[in-house]
C-alpha cells in the first residue's frame, strides 16, 4: 500500500517508480514498517510492497475519510515472525492531508519495530529548504549508510545541493517545506519522534530534481507486549 496522492501539487508520484515495478513504487507515502532502512529483513520491512485492505470509508463534513488495515501472513511471517494489524487512517481535508497508524500487538509474545512514514513531495530540489531541525542531532548517511556520522544540526534551513540522507533524532514536532515550486507546507507530527531527509541526486538521475523525501519516523526501537498498541499521526497542510 503506497499510500495517497494528495492534490498532485504536494505528494510525488516519481518517474523512476516504473524501473523497479516488482518491489515498490517512489511516490505517496511508503510505509516502513517493522523496520527502517537496512537490518535482518528487506529494506524498509515488508509493509509498503503489499496490499493493505479497505476496512472503512466515508466523507465527514465534505472530508473523505478510509481506513486501511494489514495483517500478518505467511509473507510477512518469512521475515518476521508475529502476530500483528496495522491500521492506517487517511482524511483529506480541503488544504491538508492528515493520517493516523495504530499498531497492535495481536499475538501472546511481545515484538519490537521501527517505523517511517516515507513521503516523497513534489519539489524542484534547487529550490528546496526545510526549515526548523536546527539544534536536533544527526545521523548522517553520507558517505558510508552502514556508519552514519553522528553530529548536530547548525543550519536554519536544509538545502540539497547534492546526496543527502539523513536522519534526526528528537526532531520537533513541526517542520516547513519549501518544495522550490512555490509552495510551502508544513508537516507536523504526534508521536513520531524522529525525522529523515532523502535526496538520491545522481542515483536516482532521472527524476531527482522532482521530488523529496521528508519523512516522520520512528527511529528508537518500539516495544509492544501482547494486546497492546503503538499510535502515531501526521498532518501535511499548505499554507
Amino acid at each position: 500500500m503506497e499510500g495517497s496522492q494528495w492534490k498532485g501539487s504536494a505528494l510525488c508520484q516519481t518517474r523512476c517508480c516504473v524501473q523497479r515495478p516488482e518491489t515498490h513504487q517512489s511516490g505517496g507515502i511508503p510505509h516502513c514498517f517493522p523496520q527502517f532502512g537496512p537490518g535482518p529483513m528487506q529494506q524498509h520491512g515488508f509493509a509498503r510492497n503489499v496490499n493493505w485492505s479497505i476496512t472503512d470509508s466515508e466523507v465527514t463534513e465534505g472530508d473523505p475519510t478510509v481506513t486501511l488495515e494489514l495483517k500478518d501472513d505467511s509473507y510477512s511471517r518469512s521475515m518476521w515472525d508475529f502476530s500483528f494489524q496495522a491500521l492506517y487512517k487517511v482524511v483529506l481535508h480541503s488544504t491538508s492531508l492528515s493520517t493516523t497508524l495504530k499498531i497492535i500487538n495481536t499475538d501472546d509474545k511481545p515484538f519490537s519495530f521501527t517505523s517511517a512514514l516515507h513521503t516523497y513531495f513534489s519539489a524542484s530540489i534547487a529550490g528546496v529548504s526545510v526549515k526548523g531541525l536546527k539544534g536536533s542531532k544527526t545521523l548522517n548517511k553520507d558517505p558510508d549508510p552502514k556508519n552514519p556520522l553522528e553530529g548536530k544540526e547548525e543550519r536554519d534551513e536544509v538545502t540539497f545541493p547534492g546526496f543527502v540522507d539523513c536522519v534526526y533524532l528528537g526532531a520537533p514536532s513541526e517542520l516547513t517545506l519549501d518544495n522550490g515550486l512555490g509552495d510551502k507546507i508544513v508537516i507536523s507530527n504526534t508521536n513520531w519522534s524522529d525525522a529523515v531527509l532523502w535526496n538520491p541526486h545522481l542515483q536516482m538521475e532521472a527524476c531527482y530534481k522532482d521530488f523529496v523525501c521528508v519523512e516522520n519516523a520512528k527511529i528508537e526501537t518500539v516495544q509492544l507486549g501482547p494486546k497492546e498498541s503503538w499510535v502515531a499521526e501526521q498532518k501535511i497542510e499548505l499554507i
